[in-house]
């Protein structure tokens, strides 16, 4: 079969099927949104929690000479009352893992929230590595020992403060992955409803071209050749599926990620940025283009006895 003739059988056969293939794009920009976005809520859970951290992490803050607390009357805390301090996080059993923070890392983290935004910027430029203070941050095995190793370092000469990080970091990991398993299974039952369209397509259009098929087995047309229309012709509906796809992905990005979320929370934690919205989408076309083409090869072959 020759090039003009796989595209005149396309042609035919979008023609005699222009409101199943509509559908079928529709069923698939919309789950294929809601995987895009389901896989930006996963970046977006990822860099949460890599600024942040664990959710079983307390952050003990050192005294600077900014800080206002009776526990930092002699100003920055000193060599000294930072291997105390260390002593008792390594000397407590519940202590999976720390990591010490500098003022300069401090500065750094900062300047990732604070630079998503106009108004974060020029807040930030007001800041120097002096404005920030040095930090513990303590992975515990056990949540329910948090308050006991909390109360312990508090009354510690040099520490300005300790916080539980589970009071922040929870409601968003919990609003965060709640919005993530909702986008994912919307997007599982609807690339349920495309593959099942997919398959009623296939079966239509072989029932409707039973006769140009009959013609091809005679002249002796191969079995790809004869499928090849049929998968064409998903390819296209994936294609720009797809396409709208990540028109919406690109709006959710443009308008709600950095229209509204980075700049009225842009301190809460590091946004996805376009190069996060571009893997996605390119995951979603590819997805696409499986769920789309592979039903097709196997049900031609059942529906086209080929």
């Amino acid at each position: 079969m020759s090039l003009p003739q796989v595209l005149s059988e396309l042609g035919t056969g979008i023609r005699r099927n222009v409101s199943m293939t509509v559908s079928l794009i529709v069923t698939l920009v919309v789950s294929l949104s809601l995987v895009g976005i389901g896989l930006l809520l996963q970046q977006q859970i990822d860099r949460t929690q890599e600024y942040w951290g664990d959710r079983l992490q307390i952050e003990v803050q050192l005294c600077s000479s900014n800080s206002l607390e009776g526990t930092c009357i002699d100003g920055e805390a000193t060599a000294a009352q930072r291997d105390e301090i260390e002593a008792v996080i390594e000397d407590s059993n519940q202590v999976k893992s720390f990591e010490y923070q500098s003022p300069p890392q401090a500065y750094e983290r900062a300047e990732e929230i604070f630079g998503q935004n106009n108004t974060g910027r020029r807040l930030f430029a007001a800041l120097t590595p002096q404005s920030f203070p040095a930090s513990y941050f303590v992975t515990l095995t056990d949540p329910t020992e948090i308050d006991t190793l909390a109360s312990e370092l508090q009354g510690l000469s040099g520490v300005a403060e300790v916080k539980d990080l589970r009071e922040f970091l929870d409601p968003l990991y919990e609003v965060l992955g709640n919005m993530r398993w909702v986008a994912l299974a919307f997007a599982g039952v609807l690339m349920l409803a495309a593959v099942l369209q997919v398959a009623n397509t296939i079966r239509l259009a072989a029932y409707a071209r039973r006769r140009e098929i009959g013609i091809m087995r005679l002249v002796g047309a191969s079995s790809w050749h004869i499928q090849l229309p049929f998968v064409l012709e998903s390819l296209i509906a994936a294609v720009v599926g797809a396409a709208v796809a990540c028109g919406v992905l690109a709006a959710f990005m443009a308008f709600l990620v950095q229209g509204y979320l980075a700049e009225r929370l842009s301190q809460v934690t590091p946004w996805v940025d376009w190069g996060d919205a571009i893997r996605a989408g390119g995951i979603t076309v590819v997805f696409a283009i499986v769920v789309a083409v592979v039903p097709t090869l196997v049900l031609t072959r059942k529906y086209l006895n080929v």
